[in-house]
């Protein structure tokens, strides 16, 4: 819990650095780093304001015709100034980001996406500095939220392991922790998260998966196309462990590791392998 809060407080200290005020001229020419929250930008009716992206940004399409930046570790300040940006956005703080946009002169704002609390403080943050569709998009998720916990009542409580990473043949796995965004859906539909007790993304061997006892496993390979041999391979494996087939479930959504414009998808298709 104290994790939490002060995860939170950072968030919201993120989420609101940057100048600003009635005097300054209008923000309308954005850079935008992270899948995240360009997501998020374009679902909330702020895309057309979007000059720039990182280079792993791939939905919604129209990212595609939006100029490249680099990335979060790399991003390129040529390409930053020649868009003339007005504010640079960020998922996570980085100081370099933040010297850009510093020598630009232009505000910098940064948020959290480990939890949802994280991306309801962004969707809050984007409402009260552009309006727009950000609060009907926290809204939206919120009524598929509360539509799936009416769903879940004969099921729940469940206790689901989401591994995130999980190389075949490999004795050993990362999975969702209980501070993650997973978490936290899991834990709004009346579930809850199985995995270790602190961290957000944890490793976890074969046999500390099997002690935790999940009542489900969803195994995540976002966009991987070899689907057929991936299934086969993770079904051999928990079930050499002692865990059904029918418990084990892989999904392949490329948005399911983006807790950003299609979180109400992620939680959909979650719950989707439980009932």
């Amino acid at each position: 819990m104290r994790y939490r809060i002060i995860t939170f407080l950072f968030c919201l200290v993120c989420a609101c650095s940057g100048p600003g005020g009635s005097g300054d001229p209008p923000d309308e020419r954005f850079v935008v780093l992270g899948p995240s929250l360009v997501e998020l930008m374009f679902s909330s009716g702020l895309g057309d304001r979007i000059v720039g992206v990182d280079r792993y940004s791939q939905w919604p399409p129209e990212t595609a015709e939006i100029t490249r930046v680099g990335g979060y570790i790399d991003p390129s300040y040529e390409s930053i100034a020649s868009l003339d940006p007005t504010s640079i956005h960020s998922s996570g703080r980085s100081t370099r980001i933040m010297g850009i946009a510093s020598s630009l002169g232009i505000p910098f704002y940064s948020y959290c996406f480990d939890s949802l609390e994280g991306v309801y403080l962004a969707l809050d943050s984007l409402h009260a500095r552009y309006g727009a569709g950000a609060r009907e998009l926290r809204d939206r998720i919120e009524r598929v939220l509360d539509s799936l916990a009416v769903e879940m009542e004969d099921a729940a409580p469940l206790g689901v392991m989401i591994v995130i990473y999980h190389e075949p043949g490999s004795s050993s796995m990362t999975v969702a922790g209980r501070d993650s965004f997973f978490g936290d859906i899991l834990e709004r539909v009346g579930c809850f998260i199985q995995a270790p007790a602190a961290g957000s993304w944890p490793m976890v061997s074969a046999e500390g998966a099997v002690s935790l006892d999940p009542d489900h496993v969803i195994c995540l390979f976002p966009g991987r196309e070899d689907s057929a041999s991936i299934v086969g391979s993770e079904l051999s494996f928990w079930s050499g462990l002692g865990i059904d087939a029918d418990r084990v479930h892989c999904l392949f959504e490329p948005y399911m590791m983006i807790p950003g414009g299609r979180l109400d998808r992620i939680a959909v298709r979650i719950c989707s392998c439980l009932l």
